[in-house]
């Protein structure tokens, strides 16, 4: 059996990575040593680096799904529009995991400025991209071949991951709902 995952499901399954992210965030309140903190931080960042892979997908998601609900409310829709419509409803999201191709991704799918993000926010998704391009790195603390990958340098200091946290996900939940509401909307 073939489940079709909507956005909408997607994105709320993502906030739950977000608001753990969040919780984890809160809890730090003690000076780390340089070789502990990243054992702190690690967990951090893969909860919300995970959160933004699932809301960037949600959003590309949706946002198909809003094209496919225009075509087939149109009365205008010619056949061909609504069988491709109905195969664009069986499409599976991309299996990627790398951030700048997903934030690519949604470039192309929005040709308004609905689906961008501001620079400040395209440049910390830029970092944790570079960062971790297959979403291993922050998961483990080792690599495929054993070597460890966790640094013996802070990634970044705990306000600047507060604040890449808090003006991220507000951009990306601001999308998310704009294309919940759309979707309202057209269902009716």
């Amino acid at each position: 059996m073939s489940v079709v995952l909507s956005g909408e499901m997607l994105f709320s399954y993502s906030e739950a990575y977000l608001n753990a992210a969040k919780r984890l965030a809160s809890m730090e309140n003690r000076e780390y040593c340089e070789g502990d903190w990243n054992i702190f931080a690690m967990p951090l960042f893969f909860l919300f680096r995970h959160y933004l892979e699932l809301g960037l997908k949600a959003c590309i998601c949706m946002k198909k799904e809003i094209e496919i609900l225009k075509a087939v409310s149109q009365s205008d829709t010619s056949r061909g529009e609504l069988l491709r419509a109905r195969d664009r409803m069986g499409e599976k999201l991309q299996c990627t995991h790398d951030l700048s191709k997903l934030v690519g991704d949604m470039k192309k799918c929005f040709s308004d400025r609905e689906g961008f993000f501001s620079e400040s926010v395209q440049d910390c998704l830029n970092r944790l991209s570079n960062y971790d391009k297959k979403s291993d790195v922050f998961r483990y603390p080792f690599g495929t071949k054993g070597d460890w990958l966790l640094p013996g340098q802070p990634i970044m200091p705990m306000r600047e991951i507060k604040k890449m946290i808090k003006e991220t996900s507000r951009e990306l939940n601001s999308i998310a709902m704009q294309l919940i509401g759309n979707l309202n909307l057209l269902r009716g």
